[in-house]
């Protein structure tokens, strides 16, 4: 194969990055292992690295849209806010928090819980005044059912809570003498 020359008979730069880039010629088979050990991992490595980034935007549309179903944050409007927030505007939402322990998981549910779950009531209430009349009185009446059946399920737990504060409380103080 002829090299390739510029003007002065010499090798010009892109014809350098040519001869870079293109497949090498080797003799033996065995001789071309090494290159393509090289591209197989250049390979693996681009598609690690297009999993990773599918599945950031599959995570953060899938929080996106929870946060939708759920009511506490509403897609973007377009339409400019007013100068004054009113009594009728929604207040936005925090952003979307992701605990890093179990206590902060708990403790998130009593802050932001009963405002996803209100939100959650009235979503369920809007849909229900469009169905008709017999199938509002059935969910009214499942609802109802449903209540009184767990009834002592709720109780139950709310006796067990109590009774077991005070072992609780206890393992705390000795956990806590015992670490100071």
């Amino acid at each position: 194969m002829a090299k390739a020359t510029g003007k002065r008979g010499q090798r010009t730069k892109a014809d350098d990055a040519l001869s870079r880039k293109a497949t090498h010629h080797h003799d033996f088979v065995g001789q071309a292992d090494h290159d393509r050990e090289q591209s197989r991992a250049m390979e693996q490595e681009r598609i690690r690295r297009d999993q990773k980034e599918l599945e950031k935007e599959v995570v953060q549309e899938m929080a996106q849209e929870l946060e939708q179903i759920s009511g506490v944050a509403e897609p973007p409007r377009p339409a400019p806010a007013p100068e004054r927030p009113t009594a009728e505007q929604p207040r936005p939402a925090p952003a979307f928090e992701i605990p890093k322990s179990l206590r902060e998981g708990i403790d998130l549910l009593r802050r932001r819980g009963p405002e996803a779950l209100e939100a959650l009531r009235q979503k369920a209430e809007e849909r229900l005044e469009s169905m008709p009349s017999p199938v509002k009185s059935a969910v009214r009446l499942t609802e109802r059912a449903v209540g009184l059946a767990l009834w002592p399920v709720r109780a139950g737990a709310r006796l067990v809570g109590r009774v077991l504060e005070t072992p609780v409380a206890l393992v705390r103080i000795l956990i806590a003498r015992r670490t100071t």
